[in-house]
């Protein structure tokens, strides 16, 4: 008897367990891609995932240089959200091949990296215009930039 109601409760706790879980990351899945904004309109961010790793460069003595970052973009409504994950492979190539094209000066400097952000945003959105009729992307943020020399 007592070997019964101890694997009802393991049952009870496995299935609560189980339903905060999904309730806890469903969560977060929605908090992490909307926020709400001053305007009454809903922001929505997507991560261009993975992270981009590329060599941009070789140094004077030789090695590689690489750039590591992590890009997300800010759209503004579930349709531009889809249109950016539905072009990712296209979006991720053109700014792989836009962080390998560049220079170390460029690369090392702020006004470089904000010139890089400018030039990649551009050209996410004339993806999307050419792709979709219209460009979708209101922003670009580098999360993360990493440069090895």
């Amino acid at each position: 008897m007592r070997n019964c109601s101890v694997r009802k409760t393991v049952h009870r706790t496995a299935q609560k367990a189980a339903l905060l879980s999904l309730l806890f990351s469903a969560g977060f899945a929605v908090a992490e891609e909307q926020a709400p904004v001053a305007s009454g309109g809903v922001v929505r961010y997507v991560e261009l995932k993975p992270t981009f790793i590329t060599n941009f460069g070789v140094s004077d003595s030789g090695h590689l240089r690489y750039v590591k970052a992590d890009v997300t973009v800010r759209v503004s409504n579930k349709d531009a959200e889809y249109a950016a994950r539905y072009h990712l492979p296209a979006l991720r190539d053109s700014l792989v091949l836009l962080l390998a094209r560049q220079d170390e000066s460029t690369i090392s400097s702020t006004a470089g990296r904000e010139t890089i952000k400018a030039e990649a945003l551009q050209e996410l959105r004339d993806i999307l215009e050419r792709e979709e009729g219209a460009p979708h992307i209101d922003d670009l943020m580098f999360t993360n930039f990493i440069v090895q020399r």
